[in-house]
């Protein structure tokens, strides 16, 4: 296969879009450039694209999608934690001193009224 060389010029938005798009693809700028081409010319001339590429393309951004629900629940979970150990910390500053059992106890007993109310438990 021959190939010719062409030169594109985007506008700024429609770079920042495309090197986003890219970098969520794990792929280069000029790949996905390339992947826009053929599937506007396709879409043009009325050629459908295969269903398979797109499923693989869904599959793939619902998977990264969950990744990082996971990662901002962990976050938002250790968060949630660290706030009970403050919250614990200040009430025992205030009153007389305890063991630290006693407060590890305090604070997990905290943190597991937080995730109650929030419905995770």
């Amino acid at each position: 296969m021959k190939f010719v060389q062409h030169s594109v010029r985007l506008p700024l938005v429609l770079d920042k879009a495309l090197r986003h798009a890219a970098q969520s693809r794990q792929t280069t700028p000029y790949a996905l450039l390339q992947q826009c081409v053929r599937a506007g010319l396709a879409s043009i001339s009325g050629e459908q694209t295969a269903p398979q590429f797109a499923a693989e393309v869904v599959a793939q951004e619902i998977g990264a999608l969950a990744a990082r629900q996971a990662h901002v629940e962990r976050l938002t979970e250790r968060t949630l934690f660290t706030s009970c150990a403050a919250y614990t910390y200040a009430r025992i500053a205030v009153g007389p001193r305890t063991d630290e059992a006693n407060l590890i106890a305090e604070i997990n007993a905290a943190f597991a009224r937080q995730l109650k109310l929030a419905g995770d438990s």
